[in-house]
């Protein structure tokens, strides 16, 4: 958690995941909790699925991107101190960042963003408002993510 915030300005929070399937291939759900074990209802439920019988793999590099004019790069501002102070700590400056993710095996995935029925998401098709419930996913297979040195902003 302190590398991120400190190197990248990246706001992190510690959660619980909870995998139900065979995690290392599809079909499989996620469900993603806050850090108090008191709390049952997951706040983002993942439900991923093959789009066929058999779906070829492909490498992926995001370094295609700039090939196609897109920008990756993230710009995220100052963060301030949190507490625990020693665990999230505060920066004083903005840095962008232009992360490159790889990975030999990629797949096209079906991803159903259902929720659980429950007093949060009653009335509503999935966690995120306007948001479609089914969509194409990315398996990255052996994915590589590296976030490189951050560029300190001047503002």
């Amino acid at each position: 958690m302190i590398i991120g915030r400190k190197n990248w300005n990246i706001p992190k929070h510690i959660a619980r995941f909870q995998y139900t399937g065979d995690f290392s291939a599809p079909p499989f759900t996620v469900q993603l909790y806050p850090e108090d074990p008191s709390i049952q209802t997951p706040f983002f439920t993942a439900s991923l699925r093959h789009l066929s019988f058999w779906t070829p793999t492909f490498p992926f590099s995001s370094n295609f991107l700039k090939r196609l004019g897109i920008a990756n790069a993230m710009v995220q501002p100052p963060l301030p101190e949190g507490d625990p102070k020693d665990l999230l700590c505060g920066t004083n400056e903005w840095y962008k960042n232009t992360a490159t993710l790889y990975s030999p095996k990629t797949k096209l995935l079906w991803m159903d963003l259902k929720q659980e029925e429950n007093e949060v998401s009653k009335g509503k098709e999935n966690w995120w408002p306007g948001l479609k419930r089914w969509h194409l996913a990315v398996w990255l297979q052996d994915a590589q993510l590296d976030m490189g040195e951050p560029e300190v902003l001047k503002v």
